[in-house]
Protein backbone atom coordinates (compact mmCIF):
# COMPACT_ATOMS: atom_id res chain seq x y z
CA UNK A 1 0.00 0.00 0.00
CA UNK A 2 1.06 3.57 -0.58
CA UNK A 3 2.26 5.79 2.33
CA UNK A 4 -0.98 7.76 2.13
CA UNK A 5 -2.98 4.57 2.62
CA UNK A 6 -0.89 3.53 5.69
CA UNK A 7 -1.29 7.00 7.16
CA UNK A 8 -5.05 6.80 6.68
CA UNK A 9 -5.26 3.40 8.37
CA UNK A 10 -3.18 4.64 11.34
CA UNK A 11 -5.49 7.58 11.73
CA UNK A 12 -8.49 5.26 11.71
CA UNK A 13 -6.88 3.11 14.43
CA UNK A 14 -6.17 6.08 16.62
CA UNK A 15 -9.70 7.35 16.20
CA UNK A 16 -11.24 4.01 17.15
CA UNK A 17 -8.94 3.70 20.17
CA UNK A 18 -9.99 7.12 21.42
CA UNK A 19 -13.64 6.19 20.97
CA UNK A 20 -13.17 2.97 22.90
CA UNK A 21 -11.40 4.69 25.79
CA UNK A 22 -14.06 7.35 25.88
CA UNK A 23 -16.77 4.71 26.13
CA UNK A 24 -14.88 3.04 29.01
CA UNK A 25 -14.68 6.30 30.88
CA UNK A 26 -18.41 6.91 30.39
CA UNK A 27 -19.07 3.45 31.74
CA UNK A 28 -17.07 4.30 34.88
CA UNK A 29 -18.98 7.54 35.37
CA UNK A 30 -22.43 6.00 34.91
CA UNK A 31 -22.09 2.56 36.47
CA UNK A 32 -19.33 2.91 39.02
CA UNK A 33 -15.68 1.97 38.68
CA UNK A 34 -15.09 -1.57 37.37
CA UNK A 35 -12.14 -3.56 38.46
CA UNK A 36 -8.77 -2.78 36.87
CA UNK A 37 -8.10 -6.29 35.51
CA UNK A 38 -11.45 -6.48 33.76
CA UNK A 39 -10.85 -3.11 32.10
CA UNK A 40 -7.42 -4.13 30.87
CA UNK A 41 -8.75 -7.39 29.45
CA UNK A 42 -11.59 -5.62 27.73
CA UNK A 43 -9.25 -3.02 26.24
CA UNK A 44 -6.79 -5.67 25.03
CA UNK A 45 -9.56 -7.72 23.43
CA UNK A 46 -11.01 -4.72 21.63
CA UNK A 47 -7.57 -3.60 20.49
CA UNK A 48 -6.82 -7.02 19.02
CA UNK A 49 -10.10 -7.01 17.12
CA UNK A 50 -9.23 -3.56 15.84
CA UNK A 51 -5.78 -4.72 14.66
CA UNK A 52 -7.34 -7.73 12.97
CA UNK A 53 -9.82 -5.47 11.19
CA UNK A 54 -7.00 -3.16 10.08
CA UNK A 55 -4.97 -6.08 8.78
CA UNK A 56 -7.99 -7.35 6.87
CA UNK A 57 -8.44 -3.95 5.23
CA UNK A 58 -4.73 -3.87 4.37
CA UNK A 59 -5.04 -7.28 2.74
CA UNK A 60 -7.99 -6.12 0.65
CA UNK A 61 -6.02 -3.09 -0.46
CA UNK A 62 -3.01 -5.25 -1.38
CA UNK A 63 -5.28 -7.56 -3.40
CA UNK A 64 -6.94 -4.66 -5.20
CA UNK A 65 -3.58 -3.06 -5.94
CA UNK A 66 -2.21 -6.32 -7.38
CA UNK A 67 -5.33 -6.71 -9.52
CA UNK A 68 -4.96 -3.18 -10.87
CA UNK A 69 -1.27 -3.74 -11.54
CA UNK A 70 -2.01 -6.96 -13.45
CA UNK A 71 -4.75 -5.29 -15.46
CA UNK A 72 -2.39 -2.42 -16.33
CA UNK A 73 0.30 -4.83 -17.53
CA UNK A 74 -2.21 -6.85 -19.58
CA UNK A 75 -3.67 -3.67 -21.13
CA UNK A 76 -0.19 -2.35 -21.97
CA UNK A 77 0.64 -5.64 -23.68
CA UNK A 78 -2.58 -5.56 -25.67
CA UNK A 79 -2.01 -1.95 -26.71
CA UNK A 80 1.54 -2.74 -27.77
CA UNK A 81 0.30 -5.66 -29.86
CA UNK A 82 -2.38 -3.49 -31.44
CA UNK A 83 0.24 -0.82 -32.23
CA UNK A 84 2.51 -3.40 -33.84
CA UNK A 85 -0.38 -4.88 -35.84
CA UNK A 86 -1.45 -1.39 -36.98
CA UNK A 87 2.07 -0.45 -38.07
CA UNK A 88 2.40 -3.73 -39.93
CA UNK A 89 -0.96 -3.17 -41.70
CA UNK A 90 -0.02 0.41 -42.58
CA UNK A 91 3.30 -0.70 -44.04
CA UNK A 92 1.56 -3.38 -46.08
CA UNK A 93 -1.05 -0.90 -47.40
CA UNK A 94 1.63 1.67 -48.14
CA UNK A 95 3.51 -0.91 -50.15
CA UNK A 96 0.33 -1.69 -52.09
CA UNK A 97 -0.29 2.00 -52.81
CA UNK A 98 3.31 2.55 -53.93
CA UNK A 99 3.06 -0.48 -56.19
CA UNK A 100 -0.15 0.84 -57.74
CA UNK A 101 1.39 4.29 -58.24
CA UNK A 102 4.36 2.75 -60.01
CA UNK A 103 1.98 0.78 -62.18
CA UNK A 104 -0.02 3.92 -63.00
CA UNK A 105 3.19 5.81 -63.85
CA UNK A 106 4.20 3.05 -66.24
CA UNK A 107 0.73 3.07 -67.83
CA UNK A 108 0.84 6.88 -68.12
CA UNK A 109 4.22 6.69 -69.82
CA UNK A 110 2.85 4.13 -72.25
CA UNK A 111 -0.35 6.10 -72.92
CA UNK A 112 1.25 9.54 -73.37
CA UNK A 113 4.17 11.18 -75.12
CA UNK A 114 6.01 12.79 -72.20
CA UNK A 115 9.55 13.57 -73.34
CA UNK A 116 10.40 16.35 -75.83
CA UNK A 117 13.21 14.43 -77.53
CA UNK A 118 11.64 10.98 -77.34
CA UNK A 119 13.79 8.79 -79.59
CA UNK A 120 14.07 11.68 -82.08
CA UNK A 121 11.26 9.97 -83.97
CA UNK A 122 9.40 11.86 -86.70
CA UNK A 123 5.81 10.83 -87.35
CA UNK A 124 4.80 10.75 -91.00
CA UNK A 125 1.10 11.63 -91.10
CA UNK A 126 -1.30 11.54 -94.02
CA UNK A 127 -4.21 13.79 -93.05
CA UNK A 128 -6.97 13.38 -95.63
CA UNK A 129 -4.42 13.28 -98.46
CA UNK A 130 -2.04 15.96 -97.18
CA UNK A 131 1.36 14.93 -95.80
CA UNK A 132 2.57 16.28 -92.44
CA UNK A 133 5.94 15.34 -90.86
CA UNK A 134 5.69 15.81 -87.09
CA UNK A 135 8.44 15.21 -84.49
CA UNK A 136 6.94 12.87 -81.91
CA UNK A 137 8.42 14.96 -79.11
CA UNK A 138 6.22 17.90 -80.15
CA UNK A 139 3.18 16.01 -78.84
CA UNK A 140 4.34 16.59 -75.26
CA UNK A 141 3.23 20.22 -75.74
CA UNK A 142 -0.38 19.02 -75.70
CA UNK A 143 -0.13 16.46 -72.90
CA UNK A 144 -3.56 15.15 -71.95
CA UNK A 145 -5.04 15.54 -75.44
CA UNK A 146 -6.30 12.58 -77.41
CA UNK A 147 -3.82 13.39 -80.15
CA UNK A 148 -1.04 12.84 -77.63
CA UNK A 149 -2.58 9.53 -76.48
CA UNK A 150 -3.15 8.45 -80.06
CA UNK A 151 0.58 8.30 -80.82
CA UNK A 152 1.67 6.91 -77.45
CA UNK A 153 3.23 3.45 -77.21
CA UNK A 154 -0.02 2.02 -75.88
CA UNK A 155 -2.21 3.10 -78.83
CA UNK A 156 0.00 3.94 -81.80
CA UNK A 157 -0.43 0.45 -83.25
CA UNK A 158 -4.18 1.12 -83.55
CA UNK A 159 -3.73 4.13 -85.86
CA UNK A 160 -4.40 3.08 -89.48
CA UNK A 161 -1.71 3.53 -92.12
CA UNK A 162 -1.83 4.27 -95.84
CA UNK A 163 -0.16 2.26 -98.58
CA UNK A 164 3.14 4.07 -97.95
CA UNK A 165 3.14 3.26 -94.23
CA UNK A 166 2.19 6.75 -93.10
CA UNK A 167 -0.33 7.25 -90.30
CA UNK A 168 -3.70 8.07 -91.81
CA UNK A 169 -6.01 10.58 -90.07
CA UNK A 170 -9.42 11.53 -91.41
CA UNK A 171 -9.41 15.13 -90.16
CA UNK A 172 -9.92 18.49 -91.83
CA UNK A 173 -6.43 19.08 -93.32
CA UNK A 174 -6.61 22.89 -93.04
CA UNK A 175 -7.45 22.70 -89.32
CA UNK A 176 -4.88 19.98 -88.71
CA UNK A 177 -2.27 22.19 -90.40
CA UNK A 178 -3.03 24.91 -87.83
CA UNK A 179 -2.47 22.40 -85.01
CA UNK A 180 0.82 21.21 -86.54
CA UNK A 181 1.91 24.84 -86.97
CA UNK A 182 1.24 25.49 -83.29
CA UNK A 183 3.10 22.35 -82.13
CA UNK A 184 6.16 23.23 -84.21
CA UNK A 185 6.10 26.80 -82.88
CA UNK A 186 5.88 25.47 -79.30
CA UNK A 187 9.03 23.43 -79.86
CA UNK A 188 10.90 26.58 -80.84
CA UNK A 189 9.24 28.98 -78.36
CA UNK A 190 7.43 27.47 -75.36
CA UNK A 191 5.17 30.54 -74.96
CA UNK A 192 4.22 30.76 -78.62
CA UNK A 193 0.73 32.28 -79.16
CA UNK A 194 -2.15 30.21 -80.47
CA UNK A 195 -2.50 30.70 -84.26
CA UNK A 196 -5.44 32.73 -85.50
CA UNK A 197 -8.11 30.49 -87.00
CA UNK A 198 -9.58 31.85 -90.26
CA UNK A 199 -13.35 32.43 -89.99
CA UNK A 200 -14.08 29.90 -92.74
CA UNK A 201 -12.38 27.17 -90.68
CA UNK A 202 -13.62 28.17 -87.22
CA UNK A 203 -16.53 25.70 -87.10
CA UNK A 204 -14.36 22.77 -88.25
CA UNK A 205 -11.63 23.80 -85.80
CA UNK A 206 -14.09 23.90 -82.89
CA UNK A 207 -15.28 20.40 -83.75
CA UNK A 208 -11.74 19.05 -84.14
CA UNK A 209 -10.44 20.75 -80.97
CA UNK A 210 -13.28 19.31 -78.90
CA UNK A 211 -12.86 15.84 -80.44
CA UNK A 212 -9.11 15.82 -79.66
CA UNK A 213 -9.48 17.64 -76.30
CA UNK A 214 -7.03 20.34 -77.41
CA UNK A 215 -7.65 22.71 -74.51
CA UNK A 216 -5.30 25.38 -75.86
CA UNK A 217 -7.79 25.93 -78.69
CA UNK A 218 -10.69 25.88 -76.21
CA UNK A 219 -9.61 28.87 -74.14
CA UNK A 220 -12.24 30.80 -72.13
CA UNK A 221 -13.73 33.74 -73.97
CA UNK A 222 -13.40 37.33 -72.73
CA UNK A 223 -13.85 40.93 -73.85
CA UNK A 224 -11.29 42.15 -76.37
CA UNK A 225 -8.67 44.51 -74.94
CA UNK A 226 -7.67 46.34 -78.16
CA UNK A 227 -11.05 47.89 -79.06
CA UNK A 228 -10.30 51.51 -80.05
CA UNK A 229 -13.21 52.99 -78.06
CA UNK A 230 -13.61 55.11 -74.92
CA UNK A 231 -15.26 52.24 -73.09
CA UNK A 232 -13.67 51.26 -69.78
CA UNK A 233 -13.10 47.50 -69.64
CA UNK A 234 -12.21 45.64 -66.42
CA UNK A 235 -12.20 41.90 -66.99
CA UNK A 236 -15.64 41.26 -68.47
CA UNK A 237 -17.17 44.45 -67.06
CA UNK A 238 -17.81 47.26 -69.59
CA UNK A 239 -18.59 50.87 -68.66
CA UNK A 240 -19.47 53.83 -70.90
CA UNK A 241 -17.56 57.06 -70.24
CA UNK A 242 -18.61 59.27 -73.18
CA UNK A 243 -21.91 59.83 -75.04
CA UNK A 244 -22.53 58.16 -78.39
CA UNK A 245 -22.54 54.59 -79.60
CA UNK A 246 -19.42 52.60 -78.61
CA UNK A 247 -19.26 49.00 -79.77
CA UNK A 248 -16.98 46.30 -78.36
CA UNK A 249 -16.78 42.56 -79.07
CA UNK A 250 -15.59 39.37 -77.46
CA UNK A 251 -12.05 38.21 -78.19
CA UNK A 252 -13.26 34.93 -79.74
CA UNK A 253 -16.38 34.02 -81.72
CA UNK A 254 -19.06 31.76 -80.28
CA UNK A 255 -18.34 28.01 -80.44
CA UNK A 256 -19.61 26.70 -83.77
CA UNK A 257 -19.56 23.00 -82.88
CA UNK A 258 -22.98 23.24 -81.21
CA UNK A 259 -25.46 25.57 -79.54
CA UNK A 260 -23.95 28.41 -77.51
CA UNK A 261 -25.18 31.02 -75.03
CA UNK A 262 -23.93 34.12 -73.23
CA UNK A 263 -25.51 36.42 -70.68
CA UNK A 264 -25.25 40.09 -69.66
CA UNK A 265 -26.14 41.58 -66.29
CA UNK A 266 -27.08 45.26 -66.32
CA UNK A 267 -25.12 46.84 -63.46
CA UNK A 268 -26.14 50.46 -64.18
CA UNK A 269 -28.35 52.20 -66.74
CA UNK A 270 -29.24 55.86 -65.98
CA UNK A 271 -32.32 55.98 -68.24
CA UNK A 272 -33.54 52.52 -69.42
CA UNK A 273 -36.73 53.96 -71.03
CA UNK A 274 -34.83 55.66 -73.85
CA UNK A 275 -32.79 52.75 -75.21
CA UNK A 276 -29.10 53.25 -75.83
CA UNK A 277 -27.96 49.82 -74.60
CA UNK A 278 -27.69 46.93 -77.06
CA UNK A 279 -26.20 43.46 -77.40
CA UNK A 280 -26.12 40.74 -80.04
CA UNK A 281 -23.77 39.08 -82.53
CA UNK A 282 -21.72 40.15 -85.55
CA UNK A 283 -20.01 38.22 -88.34
CA UNK A 284 -16.74 40.06 -87.74
CA UNK A 285 -15.01 42.25 -85.18
CA UNK A 286 -15.91 45.91 -85.95
CA UNK A 287 -12.94 48.14 -86.71
CA UNK A 288 -12.43 51.85 -87.32
CA UNK A 289 -15.64 53.87 -87.65
CA UNK A 290 -17.73 50.69 -87.37
CA UNK A 291 -17.41 50.85 -83.58
CA UNK A 292 -19.57 54.00 -83.53
CA UNK A 293 -22.72 52.55 -85.11
CA UNK A 294 -24.99 49.61 -84.31
CA UNK A 295 -26.08 49.20 -87.96
CA UNK A 296 -23.77 46.68 -89.65
CA UNK A 297 -24.55 44.41 -92.58
CA UNK A 298 -23.69 41.14 -90.79
CA UNK A 299 -24.95 41.91 -87.28
CA UNK A 300 -28.07 41.31 -85.20
CA UNK A 301 -28.54 43.40 -82.05
CA UNK A 302 -31.34 44.04 -79.60
CA UNK A 303 -31.56 47.66 -78.50
CA UNK A 304 -33.12 48.36 -75.12
CA UNK A 305 -36.69 49.71 -75.50
CA UNK A 306 -36.54 49.62 -79.33
CA UNK A 307 -36.12 45.93 -80.27
CA UNK A 308 -34.11 44.19 -82.98
CA UNK A 309 -31.70 46.18 -85.14
CA UNK A 310 -30.56 44.11 -88.13
CA UNK A 311 -30.50 43.80 -91.93
CA UNK A 312 -29.90 40.04 -92.04
CA UNK A 313 -32.94 38.59 -90.25
CA UNK A 314 -35.34 36.52 -92.34
CA UNK A 315 -38.15 36.37 -89.77
CA UNK A 316 -38.57 37.16 -86.09
CA UNK A 317 -41.07 37.26 -83.24
CA UNK A 318 -39.01 39.08 -80.61
CA UNK A 319 -40.86 41.27 -78.10
CA UNK A 320 -40.19 45.01 -78.29
CA UNK A 321 -40.03 47.79 -75.68
CA UNK A 322 -38.10 45.75 -73.12
CA UNK A 323 -36.27 48.08 -70.75
CA UNK A 324 -32.79 47.03 -69.63
CA UNK A 325 -33.00 48.45 -66.12
CA UNK A 326 -30.25 48.00 -63.53
CA UNK A 327 -30.28 44.49 -62.05
CA UNK A 328 -31.94 42.84 -65.04
CA UNK A 329 -30.27 40.02 -66.99
CA UNK A 330 -30.40 39.52 -70.77
CA UNK A 331 -29.10 36.54 -72.73
CA UNK A 332 -28.67 35.24 -76.27
CA UNK A 333 -28.52 31.64 -77.51
CA UNK A 334 -27.28 30.67 -80.97
CA UNK A 335 -28.65 27.39 -82.34
CA UNK A 336 -26.12 26.22 -84.92
CA UNK A 337 -28.44 23.53 -86.29
CA UNK A 338 -31.09 26.05 -87.40
CA UNK A 339 -28.85 29.16 -87.51
CA UNK A 340 -31.37 30.97 -85.31
CA UNK A 341 -31.00 33.33 -82.34
CA UNK A 342 -33.08 33.07 -79.19
CA UNK A 343 -33.35 36.15 -76.93
CA UNK A 344 -33.85 36.07 -73.15
CA UNK A 345 -34.83 38.64 -70.55
CA UNK A 346 -34.37 37.64 -66.89
CA UNK A 347 -33.85 34.08 -68.19
CA UNK A 348 -37.24 33.96 -69.91
CA UNK A 349 -37.35 33.66 -73.71
CA UNK A 350 -38.82 36.78 -75.33
CA UNK A 351 -38.61 35.56 -78.93
CA UNK A 352 -36.33 34.26 -81.67
CA UNK A 353 -35.18 35.15 -85.15
CA UNK A 354 -33.74 33.28 -88.13
CA UNK A 355 -30.81 34.49 -90.22
CA UNK A 356 -31.19 34.99 -93.97
CA UNK A 357 -29.90 31.97 -95.86
CA UNK A 358 -28.03 34.03 -98.45
CA UNK A 359 -26.02 35.76 -95.70
CA UNK A 360 -24.90 32.64 -93.87
CA UNK A 361 -21.69 32.51 -95.92
CA UNK A 362 -20.73 35.93 -94.50
CA UNK A 363 -21.65 34.87 -90.98
CA UNK A 364 -19.68 31.66 -90.59
CA UNK A 365 -18.54 32.95 -87.22
CA UNK A 366 -20.49 35.09 -84.78
CA UNK A 367 -18.76 37.41 -82.33
CA UNK A 368 -20.74 38.57 -79.26
CA UNK A 369 -21.04 42.38 -79.49
CA UNK A 370 -22.05 44.98 -76.89
CA UNK A 371 -23.02 48.59 -77.56
CA UNK A 372 -23.33 51.38 -74.95
CA UNK A 373 -24.58 54.92 -75.64
CA UNK A 374 -25.08 56.79 -72.34
CA UNK A 375 -22.21 57.64 -69.95
CA UNK A 376 -22.57 55.71 -66.71
CA UNK A 377 -24.00 52.58 -68.31
CA UNK A 378 -22.28 49.49 -66.97
CA UNK A 379 -22.69 45.79 -67.84
CA UNK A 380 -21.06 42.50 -66.90
CA UNK A 381 -20.73 39.72 -69.48
CA UNK A 382 -20.79 36.04 -68.53
CA UNK A 383 -19.67 33.63 -71.27
CA UNK A 384 -19.91 30.60 -68.96
CA UNK A 385 -23.54 31.04 -67.97
CA UNK A 386 -25.75 28.07 -68.83
CA UNK A 387 -28.73 28.63 -71.11
CA UNK A 388 -32.09 28.41 -69.27
CA UNK A 389 -33.39 25.69 -71.57
CA UNK A 390 -30.29 23.56 -70.85
CA UNK A 391 -30.28 23.84 -67.06
CA UNK A 392 -31.37 20.22 -66.67
CA UNK A 393 -29.50 18.79 -69.66
CA UNK A 394 -26.16 19.27 -71.39
CA UNK A 395 -24.82 22.75 -70.51
CA UNK A 396 -25.01 25.31 -73.32
CA UNK A 397 -22.62 28.23 -72.82
CA UNK A 398 -20.70 30.75 -74.88
CA UNK A 399 -17.38 29.41 -73.65
CA UNK A 400 -15.47 26.71 -75.53
CA UNK A 401 -14.36 24.98 -72.32
CA UNK A 402 -17.93 25.01 -71.00
CA UNK A 403 -19.25 23.71 -74.31
CA UNK A 404 -17.24 20.51 -74.08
Amino acid sequence: PSPSTVFLLSAVCRARARAFLASGMLAQVGGGAPRGNDNEALIESSFRRLLASIESEREKLRSTWLSIDNDTKNTSQELEKLREDTEEWCLAERHKVETLYKRLDKMREKMSVLYPNEKGEVLQINCSGKHFPLPKGALCCIEGSYLNHMFSDAFVHNVPRDTQGRFFLDFNPACFAIIIEYLQAMQRTPDAPVPVVPPEHQQNMDVLAEALNLKIFLRPNCIITDHGTSLRVTGNVIEATHPGWQIITARDPLPMSGASYFEIKILANPDPTKGGLAFGVCGHQPKGNEVFSIKMADSVLYNSHSGLVSQCVAMENVSKRIHFSAGSVVGLKHDISTRSLHWYFNRLCVGSCALQTELLEDMRVLYPVFALYVPGQKIQVDFRSVAPSASHGKPITGDREGAM
